[in-house]
């Protein structure tokens, strides 16, 4: 049994992550920007909590004392993404080699390092910091979630219309599998110092998507086609957000909306 701190545990992903651990039988401990309560959406039960602000470094250290190894799921909103992924970064795993712990897995993006959208160069120098630290560290990249391209068509449903990204094809993943093979990777699989690309279980259109999408959660609107501007629609449409050889995800998109509803 490992001692696995989760940073960013109580995240989209990293509740996941913490979930999975725990079931494994990990000591888990998460460092967040806050802590939740019990009862709480994010709160999982014989955990330990840490308020931790990455870019000060505030409460960094008590969160270490005590783990092996560490998942960073951290995300950062806006324009503070960039300072997150880049001085939180540094302030964390140098703080984490000052406390001993030897092993760090950081959650990235499939081919962030081929667009020039925002986002995706601070996500990449986030990268190169991990690579670069004295930790041995492995770097998992993911399709898109599920939950990003359902965030497109329940916005648009608002409006009326679902919105279908033209030239767009997606190869979503379950959060569930990224916490599986996150934790697999903190336990040791795959080789040390690799960047490794895994997919969901099946590429399907934008349209394909929000068919599936009104058809599990009985939302009525009109699918309509849009476009994607920018280098991130750039990567998009040519096909850089698939990874059909490395489907390593089990739960289809299907199955996700099924099981939510």
């Amino acid at each position: 049994m490992s001692r696995v701190l989760v940073v960013g545990g109580t995240g989209l992903c990293g509740r996941q992550v913490t979930l999975e651990a725990v079931r494994r039988g990990h000591e888990v401990s998460v460092a967040s920007r806050r802590v939740p309560a019990e009862g709480d959406p994010a709160y999982v039960a014989g955990v330990r909590y840490a308020m931790v602000d990455l870019v000060s470094a505030h409460g960094l250290e008590a969160a270490l004392d005590l783990n092996d190894v560490l998942i960073d799921t951290t995300n950062g909103m806006g324009r503070s993404s960039s300072t997150v992924f880049t001085v939180g970064a540094l302030n964390l795993l140098h703080a984490a080699a000052r406390w001993g712990i030897g092993h760090a897995v950081l959650l990235s993006i499939i081919n962030v390092d081929k667009s020039s959208y925002s986002y995706y160069r601070a996500k990449a120098a986030q990268e190169q910091i991990y690579r670069e630290s004295a930790l041995e560290t492995r770097i998992v990249r993911t399709t898109q979630f599920h939950d990003l391209v359902t965030s497109f068509f329940e916005r648009g449903a608002r409006f009326g219309m679902i919105p279908a990204l033209s030239g767009v094809r997606f190869q979503t993943i379950a959060t569930a599998d990224v916490a599986r093979i996150l934790v697999d990777a903190a336990t040791g699989v795959g080789e040390p110092e690799a960047t490794e690309t895994f997919g969901g279980p099946q590429v399907l259109t934008t349209r394909q998507m929000a068919e599936q999408w009104k058809s599990r959660t009985g939302r009525r609107g009109l699918i309509v086609p849009a476009p994607v501007p920018g280098s991130l629609g750039a990567l998009w449409k040519s096909g850089g957000n698939l990874a059909p050889d490395r489907a390593a995800g089990t739960i289809s998109y299907a199955d996700w909306l099924t099981s939510r509803a």
